[in-house]
């Protein structure tokens, strides 16, 4: 009845990741596809003793670790049309 999607990401849960806009860093808590393509990524933070989640763009978030940035091959959003210049890496 319904066509099947495939979604995939770079990001790996429970590992941690900085937001190279903010510089908030925290681990990778849950990975949220949209229905229009974006892909979101919330991370946790502890913040003066209590764990606050900050929701990101997963093209704005880079491993600890690895240093390597995540990418996308979907963009866009609820609005109707999309947003061409919007960056989503290279995938």
């Amino acid at each position: 009845m319904f066509g099947k999607t495939k979604y995939e990401s770079d990001i790996i849960l429970g590992d941690r990741y900085v937001d190279e806009q903010t510089g908030i860093e925290g681990v990778a808590s849950s990975i949220h596809f949209y229905q229009y393509g974006c892909e979101r990524v919330t991370l946790e933070a502890v913040v003066a003793g209590k764990i606050e989640e900050y929701g990101f763009d997963a093209p704005r978030l880079t491993h600890k670790e690895t240093k390597v940035r995540a990418t996308t091959t979907r963009t866009g959003g609820p609005e109707k049309f999309a947003d061409t210049r919007r960056s989503t890496g290279a995938r």
